[in-house]
């Protein structure tokens, strides 16, 4: 690690007190990875947004317990949305895939 380039770590834990719902959105045709997709992670009228990053990930931490929604948008590309999503346990999502 290179502390003068701020760099982080894209190290994720398991089992820690709060929850967390993570993946990577790509373009299902040119198998990229679409950056500054916009999640909105939802659950009882409560609405979280996160933007998709350079390797086009996100991620949402410190989420209670419960059930949630999330939905996916980004310009040139068909929305996408994945109901029920359960915050028992952590949730990797894995690799997402939009359409045009």
């Amino acid at each position: 690690m290179h502390p003068e380039y701020k760099a982080k770590p894209r190290v994720y834990y398991l089992n820690i007190p709060k929850k967390f719902v993570a993946g990577t959105v790509y373009d299902s045709r040119e198998r990229e990875v679409i950056i500054g997709a916009t999640c909105t992670l939802s659950s009882n009228g409560k609405r979280l947004t996160a933007t998709t990053d350079g390797f086009g990930d996100f991620w949402f931490e410190g989420l209670d317990e419960g059930k949630y929604s999330l939905k996916i948008e980004a310009k040139g590309f068909a929305a996408k949305t994945i109901d029920a999503i359960s915050t028992e346990k952590d949730v990797n999502l894995g690799d997402i895939p939009l359409s045009q």
